[in-house]
């Protein structure tokens, strides 16, 4: 069973690692049977010249040898075709040719001040025929820069540079370039996109780190491409676009080990980031040895490659490795090895995609991944934050609840001994409240400052019945075209009625006001009874700081109380409740009866 949960959990991790197994098998095939554009001079409109004689001599630098290739041109119709010209593909290879003696070309790596190193990079040989060229001999010198190309054998082809786009280069680099494309394209949008995803910061780092890694993997392998310098068809171009995709093949290995610390976790792998600043130091240190012309950039790819081979293990080490990282590294560097076996075997990056499907799948599969968990994450930490803030406002309306209804049935108890019909009455005028507005007071939502003032009402005439001439109520409603939470008024409309009936300050006049501002909406109840002056441990608890959290929680609204009189004997407070401008609903508008009726 666990084995079986283990591959229904990683079925998109396997069916990656699978379809790079057969990428790679193809690719092998392919290799074995490159098909009949090569060879099949009678249904192609080009030529494969056959040297007359291949001549070797030692030279000092280099790789220590130069070879020389002489051919017979011949006297076709080729020759008359406008456009045609001899074309050859090199890599790290200078040369030189001339016709009859005469040159046409000078050593390409004997410029000095153009080139940094000794490699012309990879680069096509195009030489323009002409038809006073039939039957001379045409000479082709060519020295390889390093040991790892000495052995390769250029084919020699008679073509115009359409033709050599279209029906040979297109159909040997076609796939390759459509999937650098795509890597490249996918992966930049990957790593730039998330960067407006509400994703974590962990979440953040490896969908954008993945994105760049695959970016790095297919630019490498378009630099690569004989095709890409056949359509930047440039005199020194080919030389920057090899340092372009070494530097970048560098970055790529940085790069993966910079995720691969990401998905381990950045506060538990010490290790993993020191052998990042190490990789990342040691890169930098290499390219700018090239540029300074200490070292040759192409003979420490390899050693770089197995050093960061060895850091990526290292970076593994004081805790058990995960399947994640696992399915990360071992395809990474086995797909790699792969594309390189084919590299040097080949000669070419043409027959060697392996590397490149798998990142992309890898990118899909795990990018997409990681951006699904981490939104889903993100949603459930909106959810869990959510939830903390209606039990929070649950615990609020639970204290309020008991406080109203409390007091509300202490002034009617006070009643009964005074004036029970009256009494009687107001009981009756609470009940049918409570059982018409239950569902608006246990409400944590905003309601509408209708229903709210109809609930202060009900308060202020239970208290009207009890102070009676002692507490008069005026309402200057300028809108009441709004929405606040619920149980915002009525406690401080109680806490005006409460401290404005103080000793010696009867009667007191409370009035309800609510006007239209730039910041939104403002209510502000006034008393002129006794001073409001309570000490700020007293402001802070109770009542009105449950107000003040349940508006900032609800709405972003304010509360705030002060003297209603800033001169001596201060009588008086006013409260003042600052609201946020939200969207009404149609019925949220009061008619004319009912603004008739908050008129006072």
């Amino acid at each position: 069973m666990r084995i079986r949960g283990f591959f229904r959990r990683r079925a998109a991790e396997l069916a990656a690692g699978l379809t790079a197994l057969i990428c790679l098998l193809l690719v092998l095939l392919i290799h074995r049977n490159p098909g009949f554009n090569r060879y099949a001079n009678g249904v192609t409109p080009f030529t494969i010249l056959q040297p007359d004689t291949v001549t070797e001599e030692t030279v000092e630098g280099y790789a220590g040898l130069r070879r020389s290739y002489t051919f017979t041109l011949p006297e076709s119709e080729s020759l008359t075709t406008v456009g045609a010209r001899v074309s050859f593909f090199l890599r790290h290879t200078v040369a030189a040719y001339s016709i009859d003696g005469t040159s046409l070309c000078n050593d390409l790596g004997e410029e000095e001040g153009f080139h940094i190193g000794k490699t012309p990079g990879s680069y096509w040989v195009n030489i323009p025929l002409r038809p006073a060229y039939a039957g001379k001999t045409l000479r082709v010198t060519l020295t390889p820069v390093y040991p790892s190309v000495r052995d390769e054998t250029p084919s020699f082809l008679v073509i115009t540079r359409d033709a050599l786009l279209t029906m040979v280069e297109l159909p040997q680099d076609g796939l390759l370039l459509v999937l650098s494309g795509l890597a490249i394209t996918a992966g930049l949008f990957l790593a730039l996109i998330v960067l407006a995803l509400p994703l974590g910061a962990g979440d953040r780092k490896r969908v954008f780190y993945l994105g760049a890694v695959t970016a790095a993997a297919g630019l490498w392998k378009l630099c690569g491409l004989p095709i890409l310098t056949l359509i930047l068809d440039y005199h020194g171009l080919q030389k920057e676009l090899w340092f372009t995709g070494a530097s970048v093949y560098l970055l790529m290995l940085v790069l993966s080990l910079r995720l691969l610390t990401a998905i381990r976790g950045e506060g538990e792998n010490r290790i993993g980031q020191y052998c990042f600043y190490l990789s990342a130091a040691v890169a930098a240190a290499l390219l700018g040895l090239q540029m300074l012309g200490v070292l040759e950039l192409h003979e420490v790819l390899i050693p770089f490659g197995v050093g960061m081979a060895v850091l990526h293990v290292i970076s593994l080490l004081g805790k058990k490795p995960s399947s994640s990282e696992l399915f990360w590294l071992l395809p990474f560097f086995l797909a790699l090895i792969a594309d390189l076996c084919i590299y040097y075997m080949s000669g070419s990056m043409q027959k060697a995609p392996v590397f490149l499907i798998w990142m992309i799948l890898n990118l899909f599969v795990r990018g997409v991944g990681f951006v699904r968990s981490a939104i889903l994450r993100e949603r459930l930490l909106r959810r869990r934050e959510e939830e903390l803030r209606n039990e929070k406002l649950r615990a609020m309306m639970s204290q309020m609840r008991p406080h109203f209804i409390y007091n509300t049935l202490t002034s009617i108890y006070e009643l009964c001994r005074e004036d029970p019909s009256q009494a009687m009455r107001v009981i009756d005028d609470f009940t049918a409240y409570l059982q018409a507005n239950f569902n608006a007071i246990t409400a944590t939502e905003l309601i509408p400052f209708s229903e709210e003032l109809r609930h202060t009402r009900t308060y202020l005439a239970v208290e009207t019945a009890l102070h009676g001439d002692d507490l008069s109520v005026d309402y200057d409603l300028e809108t009441v075209a709004f929405r606040l939470p619920p149980l915002t008024l009525q406690p401080i409309v109680e806490n005006a009625v409460k401290h404005g009936l103080g000793p010696g300050f009867c009667p007191v006049h409370i009035v309800i006001r609510t006007r239209a501002v730039a910041e939104g909406i403002r209510i502000l109840v006034e008393n002129d009874g006794a001073p409001y002056d309570p000490p700020a441990d007293r402001e802070n608890r109770g009542g009105l700081q449950n107000v003040r959290e349940r508006l900032a929680l609800m709405c972003g609204g304010t509360l705030t109380v002060r003297p209603l009189q800033e001169q001596p004997p201060r009588r008086g407070a006013v409260a003042a409740i600052c609201l946020k401008p939200t969207r009404l609903r149609l019925s949220d508008k009061p008619s004319a009866a009912v603004k008739h009726e908050y008129s006072g």
